[in-house]
């Protein structure tokens, strides 16, 4: 199956169709050092690198071709998903590197499940606010609008996660939910009772693993989000230029309560 035909065929098993790509060019490689009759291991390397820049490179144009083109559908999807609520992946970006692969999610293994997405929406935005947390929303829309407008097909999703614009929009959010941790302790429990009492479905997300049905934040999973969700400050306020940006940004009193967080987080 060529690129054009797994486009036109969105059920098709991106991970099949590379590995038929690679399978035909490992067979016609095998096939070329056949035919050339090589013995030695430097006329072994001499046909595959005739190989290589001959019906090789075809293959090889082929599946830099169908993995741009994989790239490319994966972020549309992302972006008919996410279109109304850009700012929650913001959000999630920030410790998705702690959501599990299909079937690694277990017990205290360092990640976390998916199913906290519901609970955590709701707590950020009972924090900050309805208002603001729409403000966030509203503001974040109409960047991923300008920047789609502007790249059409070449706006990535993970390209936008790293644009300044709108990590400062997610650190503005953190910088009004910080002073709701004076009491840090006391609000990590709420926190993570909140989180508990909304998980997503198990169903939902079983993919992770057999875990998921039973899984629950626990202190340590709290510790793990925490320390994810305001990493960005801690990597600033680990330098002076950082420090001095953050103080100028959101004054004196949000920077020490964020040092706080940051001290329990340690402690």
């Amino acid at each position: 199956m060529t690129t054009q035909e797994s486009k036109a065929n969105p059920s098709v098993d991106e991970r099949e169709v590379c590995e038929k790509i690679l399978m035909d060019a490992l067979s016609g490689l095998l096939e070329s050092i056949v035919s050339s009759g090589s013995t030695s291991a430097e006329e072994l390397h001499t046909a595959g690198a005739n190989y290589l820049a001959g019906d090789g490179e075809t293959y090889r144009k082929e599946l830099r071709d169908h993995i741009r083109q994989s790239i490319v559908q994966h972020e549309k999807e992302l972006w008919d998903q996410t279109r109304k609520r850009p700012f929650d992946r913001m959000l999630v970006k920030r410790f998705s590197h702690l959501f599990p692969s299909e079937g690694e999610l277990a017990d205290h293994d360092g990640h976390l499940s998916r199913r906290i997405l519901p609970g955590f929406f709701t707590a950020i935005e009972m924090m900050t606010g309805p208002e603001l947390f729409e403000q966030c929303q509203l503001a974040c829309k109409a960047l991923v609008r300008e920047r789609k407008e502007a790249l059409g097909e070449d706006f990535l999703w993970r390209d936008f996660y790293n644009e300044e614009t709108p990590n400062e929009l997610v650190n503005d959010a953190f910088a009004v939910i910080v002073p709701h941790f004076n009491n840090f302790d006391k609000r990590s429990q709420w926190l993570l009772d909140l989180i508990n009492s909304h998980l997503a479905s198990p169903e939902d997300y079983a993919f992770e693993g057999a875990s998921v049905k039973d899984w629950q934040m626990d202190d340590a999973a709290m510790q793990l989000l925490l320390n994810s969700l305001f990493s960005n400050f801690r990597e600033n306020l680990a330098i002076p230029e950082g420090r001095e940006a953050i103080v100028n940004r959101y004054g004196l009193k949000a920077s020490r309560a964020l040092e706080d967080v940051l001290a329990h987080l340690e402690g």
